[in-house]
């Protein structure tokens, strides 16, 4: 762990019990941890940085054709998500792009893509590559959190493939693709001005992309029970050459409700550093957020590290679907009643 990151590096290029122990340890103690090895070159990443600014460059008027609803998927204006309304009363001041309930054999949404994307066709080809291999990369981290929960083998598979038939690739589910921009006021108070209010996570397990010179992201670590900040982390070009820098990944609630809490749902926030206020920098940023298929129950899971927590897994009265709990927290975060 470098010094001032109180995040764990995880090279997850092979799929072993080493490999999954440490995710097992990191996921645990932080909920967040970084990886290495994931397969995505720097030009890949540089590409879909460049085309995310493209589309927030467009004119609101444009955008605004777009708007989120229901179904998760569009446009939310600055101001369109509030993520903690108890300290933000104006809603969080950014905007995103979400790709929602995604086909991920195809890459489809549930929802087509806004025109922009589809006007040159290496814009779309961009997209639905990300979202493809992002997929592909939480398959395996799944895999290897099985592993370091040492599931246990059942008539219905091998432990360390428990997962696969909750997250199969052609059935609907809430995984959802985000591009997010915060833009930076020229004065702000870098001690109060929120970007992205506190919360955690909806779906399983989230994988982030952020940029150099561009950080902002905070946990509120489960270790030192304070807000530490995570910082950019460069590639180890000696290990992995030409590779894009070590991915952030973090557990999140319905990962943390199958697991009776043992794998950590970590609060988080998004502030204006001040280095990025006095230099007067925008953030931008790429998030997968993985979701179970729909019809998935949150049933306690096949391992004897679980078994015997109180209170473990889901309502053993009424087990909720992995849609009914993403419908829940939609919900609340936009305000829609149904």
């Amino acid at each position: 762990m470098a010094s001032g990151n109180p995040l764990q590096t995880i090279d997850i290029s092979s799929i072993d019990t080493y490999t999954g122990d440490q995710m097992f340890k990191a996921a645990s103690s932080q909920g967040f941890l970084f990886i290495e090895g994931h397969g995505f070159s720097q030009q890949e990443v540089a590409d879909l940085f460049d085309l995310s600014k493209q589309f927030f460059e467009l004119p609101s008027a444009y955008k605004q054709r777009f708007m989120i609803d229901e179904t998760n998927h569009g446009y939310t204006d600055y101001g369109g998500e509030n993520l903690d309304p108890s300290t933000q009363k104006k809603g969080d001041p950014k905007e995103a792009l979400n790709f929602a309930q995604l086909n991920l054999v195809t890459a489809d949404a549930i929802k087509d893509y806004p025109e922009w994307f589809k006007e040159d066709p290496q814009r779309e080809h961009i997209i639905r590559n990300t979202i493809l291999k992002m997929n592909e990369l939480n398959l395996r981290i799944l895999k290897l959190l099985a592993i370091g929960l040492k599931f246990e083998d059942t008539a219905e598979c091998k432990g360390a493939d428990w997962f696969d038939s909750r997250y199969r690739k052609d059935k609907p589910s809430g995984s959802t693709f985000r591009l997010l921009h915060y833009p930076c006021p020229a004065k702000v108070d870098p001690e109060s001005v929120i970007r992205a209010g506190a919360h955690t996570d909806y779906g399983s397990i989230t994988l982030l992309f952020q940029q150099a010179q561009q950080e902002g992201l905070e946990i509120y670590s489960p270790v030192s029970k304070s807000w530490e900040a995570v910082p950019f982390v460069e590639n180890n070009e000696a290990k992995f050459p030409g590779q894009a820098p070590p991915i952030i990944v973090n557990m999140a609630d319905q990962l943390s409700y199958w697991t009776a809490g043992l794998l950590k749902s970590t609060i988080h926030r998004v502030k204006f550093p001040l280095e990025a206020q006095r230099a007067g920098r925008d953030r931008y940023s790429v998030v997968f957020f993985s979701h179970p298929n729909d019809d998935t129950l949150l049933e306690p899971i096949p391992s004897e590290m679980t078994r015997n927590i109180k209170n473990r897994g889901a309502n053993k009265n009424k087990l909720i679907t992995s849609r009914e709990h993403l419908s829940q927290r939609l919900n609340a975060t936009y305000g829609w009643k149904n």
